[in-house]
């Protein structure tokens, strides 16, 4: 663990315009730094760079942070990573907080894990390269599925020899314990105490993680073998778990958010074909299904996803419960298939790489049409069958976070299907009441939410009453609003953490109250370095915003009063926020009461509602909020 006073010694050292500038051209405008964003495709200059905020913020594709971030996220290194990173740059020397036995037991046996992994990757590589066995069997397989030498290269791709145990040999000559050796899933160990390589007259294919490192291998057979499996891939690790990983996701990952999608196949050579070609932004899920923790690692680079299918019918319907997951995170997902009898990699193969983006543009759809029509080839005219794809793809609304979206795809479905949307609309109310049951039931406790789709309503809402409160508070909280208080002290005794409902804002708020009951005062600086990015990035939009009084004002003597110039008088603004917010707290603590009584004592609640809804109405109104 690195310690905070050298976390600090790094954050004070890094430069946010010479650390922005190591990796694109700025340019100079007024106060800021300016550039085309390399998260993403533009030709005009959105991303701003702050030197006296230490801040970064693109206008075009939402990102913003601080250098920390700026690394964490062009690079794809953890936290802890990005952090080194910077050290090393700036020439600081980090020296960890001591390890308990175990826990330096673990990071010993974690960093072993890594050398040895690369040790291997470098072995195999080697042997295709300089071998006759790897020349005339490895790499005439390569050659013959038309990959060049670089892209083997970039991929790393290798041989591993025929033999019983020559890796195992080399490993152990180099150093490397059998434990070690073993526990990375290279070697295993026999009844008569010898060990057997794992990997055996194979072409390998090497697994990195997002930063690069070799965490694993898969590898094919080339032999006709019956008994032996195709592919065969490392186990589980320490620092390989096939569920939270995506294969080609460092070699992707720049090209993904550039194209601001992702292209999702099934194998490792489907992959290479597409870079081969010149079609980069494309990952594979290994064989595996689909799981969230590698969704939510395509999440890290992009909102879009695009599914490309052999043209394998029953294999497209065994993995539908793929798009499901994907819309459950919040992505955007399409998907295509190819013609029968061809996958990405045969396809791209026979037409290139123009034919094949043609192709996948002409040919993409949305999640709805794709799955309905897939659906349909097996419905014709049968009724029961007709009932169950229309449960089947409210279900899949359902999954979809943002109420917008479910709407258009509640319109897209009734559509195609010639259904009266009010009746989807229904049953997908029907489907979440009956979620929230399950999720009661499993926590012990019980629900009958005869209001669900009012509760939703006031779920989705957005927080602009809160926001602004915690943006003062962050942004303004040390400013004297009289002679012996200043604005913390206002907000902290009028308000507790729990009427902040967001998430976010809520954490905001309470890590604020800390420092505040310590007797001490967070900077804006603490937020904009914060670890959550979700923090990180809300802070910093209250800092940097898209337009900001020219300096010509001055210039001509006109002044413009800033908001922190009048915040003595804008504590009655203050004063009906918070207002609004208790307000709004009773309404949901109202609505959740309506679930569990009876019509005689719903009545009373109702009436009472409805006076706290007027109540909301007009303080929105002095304030000026859409609700």
């Amino acid at each position: 663990m690195i310690p905070q006073d050298t976390v600090n010694q790094i954050l004070q050292a890094a430069d946010i315009g010479e650390v922005v500038g190591e990796f694109v051209t700025l340019k100079r405008r007024g106060a800021n730094l300016i550039a085309c964003c390399p998260f993403h495709n533009e030709k005009t200059p959105s991303f701003s760079v702050s030197p006296a905020k230490g801040i970064y913020k693109c206008f075009g594709c939402g990102k913003g942070g601080d250098s920390v971030r700026f690394v964490m996220d062009l690079e794809g290194l953890s936290y802890p990573d990005a952090l080194k990173w910077l050290a090393k740059k700036y020439n600081i020397e980090i020296k960890e907080k001591e390890f308990t036995d175990s826990e330096l037991a673990a990071q010993n046996e974690r960093e072993s894990l890594f050398i040895v992994s690369e040790f291997a990757d470098n072995f195999f590589r080697d042997y295709l390269l300089n071998s006759s066995e790897g020349q005339s069997v490895g790499a005439s397989y390569f050659i013959e599925r038309g990959f060049s030498k670089p892209v083997m290269e970039r991929f790393h791709l290798g041989f591993a020899p025929d033999g019983r145990d020559l890796f195992y040999k080399t490993a152990t000559q180099a150093g490397f314990s059998q434990e070690v050796l073993e526990k990375a899933g290279l070697v295993s160990k026999k009844d008569d105490n010898t060990y057997l390589d794992r990997f055996r007259g194979r072409v390998v294919f090497p697994i990195h993680n997002v930063a690069g490192k070799t965490i694993a291998f898969g590898a094919r057979i080339l032999k006709t073998d019956a008994k032996a499996p195709k592919y065969i891939n490392s186990p589980e690790t320490e620092i390989y778990h096939k569920s939270k990983i995506v294969y080609g996701i460092y070699q992707a990952k720049n090209a993904i958010r550039q194209k601001e999608n992702c292209f999702l196949v099934e194998g490792y050579t489907d992959v290479i074909s597409l870079h081969q070609a010149g079609i980069e932004n494309v990952v594979a899920s290994s064989g595996t299904s689909l799981t969230v923790e590698q969704i939510r690692l395509i999440g890290r680079f992009t909102d879009n996803i695009t599914v490309l299918y052999d043209g394998d019918s029953a294999g497209i319907k065994a993995s539908l419960r793929g798009i499901d997951l994907i819309l459950e995170e919040g992505l955007n997902v399409k998907a295509v298939v190819f013609p029968e009898g061809d996958d990405p990699d045969s396809y791209i193969r026979k037409v290139g790489g123009e034919a094949f983006t043609r192709y996948v543009e002409q040919n993409q759809k949305d999640f709805i049409r794709f799955k309905t029509e897939i659906s349909l080839e097996d419905v014709g005219q049968d009724a029961v069958k007709k009932a169950e794809l229309v449960e089947s793809l409210v279900l899949s609304i359902t999954k979809v976070p943002n109420p917008v979206k479910r709407q258009i795809f509640y319109q897209e479905v009734a559509k195609l299907l010639n259904i009266d949307e009010a009746i989807l609309i229904n049953e997908g109310n029907k489907k979440t009441v009956t979620n929230l049951k399950s999720v009661a039931k499993q926590d012990g406790g019980q629900v009958a939410p005869k209001r669900n789709i009012e509760m939703e309503i006031l779920s989705q809402e957005d927080h602009p009453e809160e926001e602004a409160l915690v943006r003062d508070l962050v942004l303004y909280g040390q400013v004297q609003i009289s002679e012996a208080h200043v604005l913390a002290d206002y907000i902290f005794s009028e308000t507790e953490a729990d009427i902040v409902q967001d998430p976010v804002l809520n954490a905001i708020y309470r890590q604020y109250y800390e420092f505040y009951s310590r007797g001490e005062a967070p900077t804006t600086r603490y937020f904009i370095s914060h670890p959550d990015h979700r923090i990180q990035e809300k802070v910093i939009q209250w800092e940097t915003p898209k337009h900001e009084l020219s300096q010509h004002w001055k210039k001509y003597e006109i002044f413009i009063p800033e908001y922190q110039d009048n915040l003595g008088e804008n504590i009655t603004r203050i004063n009906f926020r918070i207002a609004l917010l208790k307000i709004k707290k009773e309404i949901s603590q109202v609505i959740e009461e309506l679930n569990f009584v009876d019509e005689e004592k719903e009545v009373i609640l109702l009436e009472h509602l409805k006076e706290k809804l007027a109540e909301r109405k007009e303080i929105a109104e002095f304030l000026g909020s859409v609700l």
